[in-house]
């Protein structure tokens, strides 16, 4: 049995509501994600059966983190995901970064790729439950082109997991999400708030 990856302090990346991310020791491109102990294992379980179902769909992770395992850490068990990096190797930053800037071009720029987003994942028929701005990275891929990624907030907390294999049910939930919450995510943003649509079908 092998022994537990040690995560320093410095490998520290950030922290949300569910999880504290650190920086993998020896794989540049990904991060470890531990739960906090008031987090539900039936949650933590849940998240993998949804990314494994991903993957086994073959669906296009352009705006998505990639799942790659379980692993034993210095601070517990923890999973593997993509670390999103900007084209010039720097860890990507959150969307509230670039809307703080309140720049007109960036924030129309946002707009359109949250539109893309929105398309991207109704296509491929991929279930979110909270795509408020701190749950999304904009990544840089060069000077002028950037693309959101969605680091948390995705799958359901259904028992029986239709949604993972219905299509039509699938994008009824995330429609449902979206509609029913989008001004909610984005009210401390007026202007992007006021520029977002809803989705017109299900």
């Amino acid at each position: 049995m092998s022994e537990p990856v040690y995560l320093p302090p410095q490998l520290f990346v950030g922290e949300g509501k569910e999880r504290k991310c650190y920086r993998h020791p020896t794989e540049f491109d990904r991060c470890i994600k531990l739960p906090h102990p008031a987090i539900r294992s039936s949650r933590f379980r849940s998240e993998i059966r949804f990314y494994r179902s991903l993957q086994s769909r073959g669906v296009d992770f352009s705006h998505l983190t990639r799942y790659h395992g379980l692993i034993d850490t210095s601070l517990g068990r923890g999973t593997i995901y993509d670390l999103v990096l900007d084209d010039d190797g720097r860890i990507s930053k959150s969307l509230p970064h670039y809307l703080a800037q309140q720049d007109p071009a960036m924030t129309h720029r946002i707009v359109l790729e949250l539109e893309r987003l929105k398309q991207n994942f109704y296509d491929q028929w991929i279930v979110f439950h909270d795509l408020n701005p701190t749950n999304i990275l904009l990544r840089r891929l060069s000077y002028d082109d950037y693309r959101l990624v969605v680091i948390d907030g995705m799958g359901h907390n259904h028992f029986i997991p239709l949604a993972n294999y219905s299509p039509s049910f699938a994008r009824k939930k995330l429609v449902r999400a979206w509609n029913r919450r989008h001004r909610e995510w984005y009210a401390s943003y007026p202007v992007l708030q006021r520029a977002l649509k809803p989705y017109l079908s299900a």
